[in-house]
């Protein structure tokens, strides 16, 4: 091999080192950003106390369940309520019909007992 092809080589293999240097450090940069991410994402949902974080969202989970079978029971509750009130409604007025027809009967009765 002569000089020439030899320090072609040489200086390739530098240029491809440097390449790969580079691309290290620049997988390297990523990776420290990755653990940094990784960190940020453990502080915000690593419990403070000794239950596991999925334990306790299954517990909250199940309470919302209860709760909402509770609004369904509530929500029946208040149409029963409702209809309830419409029948007094209809009592109500029932009831202040025949008052004001035996009132009518009463005041002609006088006016004819009075003549």
């Amino acid at each position: 091999m002569s000089d020439a092809v030899i320090t072609a080589l040489i200086t390739s293999g530098f240029a491809f080192l440097g390449i790969v240097a580079g691309l290290l450090k620049r997988q390297d940069k990523k990776l420290s950003e990755v653990k940094e991410h990784t960190a940020e994402a453990r502080k915000q949902v690593q419990n403070s106390h000794s239950t596991n974080l999925r334990d306790d969202l299954d517990k909250v989970i199940s309470g919302l369940g209860q709760v909402l079978a509770g609004q369904a029971r509530h929500d029946e509750a208040l149409r029963q309520h409702g209809q309830e009130i419409g029948g007094l409604r209809r009592d109500l007025t029932h009831e202040r019909a025949e008052r004001l027809a035996v009132s009518e009967r009463l005041d002609r009765h006088i006016d004819s007992v009075e003549r």
